[in-house]
């Protein structure tokens, strides 16, 4: 008998052990369920659950139930996974929205863009027809000038004593020069700015800030043409007509692609981090 009893008091230690699991795991479900929704799920009476939380003792059918619904994963460990899951999949919902959010504001942009494109198409199909306008009235003033004095050259005033010195003061070169200064005027910055690009800005690349820097240098080509009716490399003449309106349709869909795909690897940056700081 003396041997007996440790092994006796051991397995009565593991006995109440579980019972208080069992315990723990009844009062648990009553609370978060009622105790009827309780009785239903462990196929007990509901009044036999309410005299085992009244007396802590179980009956048979009652531990029974118990302790198959913990082998099914019910109790506290189980239940914080669950409520952990459940806020997971909250912030996995909250970042969804807001991805879509930005992808909303993103088309509302895009949509903008696209309607000023439209507008500058629509005024750049009637430039051409303008120049030739201009062309011929200054053909006609030279005939009707019969030779008597000198022609007053094209953009005078800011390019008239800089022509003197270049045939063809509207291009633009890759090297620079002296006279640089006089001869681009107000557009000399931009002209600057375009060189620099140039030299250090390779014409094939990705990532984001290669999207960026490729972007500004449309963006400045485009007003070198367009603003100051200049003329970029490889050309050797003067754009005119229909020529200069293809230098600048071709950039300026050029400009549109790059500002959608720099929005787009925007969008992907702060969706990750978004999803990066809620899931943490």
């Amino acid at each position: 008998m003396s041997a007996g009893g440790p092994l006796f008091e051991k397995s009565r230690s593991i006995e109440d052990l579980q019972q208080m699991r069992l315990l723990v795991l009844l009062e648990e479900m009553v609370r978060d369920k009622g105790i009827m929704r309780a009785a239903r799920d462990l196929n007990v009476d509901h009044r036999t659950l309410g005299a085992a939380l009244e007396t802590g003792r179980l009956s048979r059918r009652v531990r029974g139930a118990l302790e198959k619904a913990l082998l099914e994963g019910g109790g506290s460990p189980a239940r914080e996974q669950r409520e952990r899951n459940d806020q997971l999949e909250g912030r996995v919902e909250e970042v969804e929205g807001q991805v879509e959010k930005l992808g909303t504001e993103m088309n509302e942009g895009l949509a903008a863009v696209q309607g000023e494109v439209r507008e500058l198409k629509e005024a750049q199909e009637q430039g051409p027809q303008s120049l030739e306008r201009e062309e011929d009235g200054d053909e006609g003033n030279r005939e009707s000038g019969g030779g008597a004095g000198p022609t007053a050259p094209d953009n005078a005033g800011r390019r008239s004593s800089p022509r003197l010195r270049r045939e063809f003061p509207e291009l633009v070169t890759l090297d620079p020069a002296e006279d640089d200064e006089e001869v681009f005027g107000d557009a000399w910055p931009l002209v600057q700015e375009w060189r620099e690009l140039k030299d250090t800005h390779p014409a094939r690349g990705k990532g984001l800030e290669w999207l960026r820097v490729e972007e500004r240098l449309l963006a400045v080509e485009l007003a070198l043409l367009e603003d100051h009716g200049l003329t970029l490399p490889p050309e050797t003449y003067p754009l005119k007509g229909l020529d200069r309106s293809a230098q600048v349709n071709w950039r300026r869909k050029a400009l549109e692609d790059t500002q959608k795909a720099r929005k787009r690897r925007e969008l992907l940056r702060r969706a990750g981090r978004l999803l990066t700081l809620n899931l943490w």
